[in-house]
């Protein structure tokens, strides 16, 4: 049988306390204000997301820029840059993972 659990599953459920702790620093790291706007940890994380592939992880934190006001276009960006260091996958990856949440317009009849 085939174990479906994510990594995070994994550890919460071997080492609990682990599991606590890395959530309370992932929060602390994301959530307090800093020198970085929040919209722009989660562009940096969709990124880095979009380059190891992990599509559930990349569409989360493009969402999360988006809830912080992130553009379409900011989204694609950060992708498109991304996929200079990883490869035009990670593009093409990465847009496929938050297909749904772009706001396409129809292209005007020429």
């Amino acid at each position: 049988m085939e174990n479906n659990f994510g990594w995070h599953d994994i550890v919460n459920n071997v080492d609990p306390v682990l599991g606590k702790n890395f959530l309370k620093l992932s929060e602390y790291i994301v959530e307090r204000e800093s020198e970085i706007p929040r919209k722009y940890k989660e562009l940096i994380l969709m990124a880095c997301l979009a380059t190891s592939c992990n599509n559930k992880g990349t569409r989360h934190r493009g969402y999360e820029a988006m809830h912080q006001g992130a553009t379409d276009k900011e989204i694609l960006e950060a992708l498109a840059l991304a996929s200079l260091a990883a490869g035009l996958s990670t593009l093409s990856e990465g847009v496929g993972a938050l297909r749904d949440q772009f706001t396409i317009e129809p292209s005007p009849s020429t």
